[in-house]
């Protein structure tokens, strides 16, 4: 089976990291790659070498300066591929990243393939960043970078396409138009690595951080996506509420029957999780819920009681300085959290 087209899109401001740029992609492993390097600094875009590696690349030239959306668009409507990501000029991909991104496409009808970053600041520190993908977090927050997903054209067909009215945050708006149509597939991959403070969004980390122009484009999101969001909502809480109400009736195949319907409408959301891993533990497939807990707490790790709860869980297969570890994060999120508390006495000195 032949490889499929990928078209890398960068979209550059002629900066000195772009030569780089072009080495990763130069340096990928998937044999059948195009870069679509698009010209937003305007007009005055340098003439670019022919191929990075053995993969070509075209400049699509602008007469003006580009924003990010337009760039984004003009990116995508010059594309080739099958399926497109993109990468910033100043960002490092390793050689696997495109390979283990359209790997996992090509299995399953797949169509939105996401993976993990490395955050990288000025400072030299280097911390992972993102998540497994869970609909009902993504329309409170982003925790997707553009270069760590990959798209096929359909989403392209499906009318998806980048809103000029976000100057920042169009590609969180990106994606949730495209979750409107398909799942998203989650690799658990690192291979991307994202300079955060080194562009001038003012949506990213350290000096690339407005913290009022990052209020303000959010609650933007907020206000497009709050039908789709209240709709989404109105299909899952009953049915949450059904599990809580048969947990406490001590119905448990009734609770964990609510819980995959809901896990089924919208992927790891982090409550259903939550229930559906204590109502593993009680029928003793303990290594199931420590896996279904850890990926609560990965989906939503700023919520201290789904990292505590998987405090007792870790404990019981024998793991106490990870318990005592987990129930102490519990109140760094918290410091009032009584659970981790009174674990954490119980648990005695370390």
């Amino acid at each position: 089976m032949a490889a499929p087209l990928v078209s890398v899109v960068v979209r550059s401001m002629a900066r000195p990291t772009l030569c780089a740029a072009l080495g990763h992609v130069g340096a990928q492993t998937h044999p059948a790659i195009e870069v679509v390097v698009v010209a937003a600094c305007g007009p005055a875009h340098p003439p670019l070498p022919p191929t990075a590696g053995r993969h070509p690349v075209r400049l699509v030239a602008s007469d003006v300066p580009l924003s990010r959306p337009a760039a984004a668009n003009a990116g995508i409507d010059a594309a080739r591929g099958e399926w497109i990501t993109f990468l910033d000029d100043d960002d490092v991909i390793d050689p696997s990243h495109i390979a283990g991104l359209a790997d996992a496409g090509q299995r399953g009808g797949r169509r939105v393939i996401c993976s993990l970053a490395r955050q990288r600041t000025a400072d030299g520190s280097v911390h992972p960043w993102g998540q497994p993908f869970a609909l009902t977090e993504l329309y409170v927050r982003n925790f997707l970078h553009l270069s760590t997903v990959l798209f096929s054209r359909a989403m392209l067909d499906a009318g998806c396409r980048f809103d000029d009215a976000f100057d920042i945050m169009q590609d969180w708006d990106f994606f949730l138009q495209m979750a409107q149509h398909t799942p998203f597939h989650s690799t658990g991959l690192r291979t991307f690595e994202w300079h955060a403070d080194a562009g001038t969004s003012g949506a990213g980390g350290a000096q690339n951080n407005n913290e009022q122009k990052f209020a303000r484009y959010r609650d933007r999101i907020y206000a497009k996506w709050s039908a789709q969001r209240t709709a989404l909502f109105a299909r899952i809480e009953p049915l949450l509420a059904a599990a809580g109400a048969a947990i406490e009736a001590r119905e448990w195949a009734l609770a964990e029957a609510r819980c995959e319907e809901v896990l089924a409408i919208a992927r790891n959301e982090p409550y259903a999780l939550d229930m559906l891993a204590m109502l593993l533990d009680r029928r003793g497939r303990t290594e199931e819920a420590i896996a279904t807990q850890s990926l609560a707490t990965s989906v939503r790790p700023y919520e201290p009681q789904f990292v505590f709860n998987l405090a007792p869980l870790v404990l019981a297969r024998g793991e106490r300085d990870r318990a005592r570890r987990l129930a102490q994060h519990a109140l760094t999120l918290d410091p009032a959290f009584a659970p981790a508390l009174q674990f954490i006495a119980r648990l005695g000195p370390a």
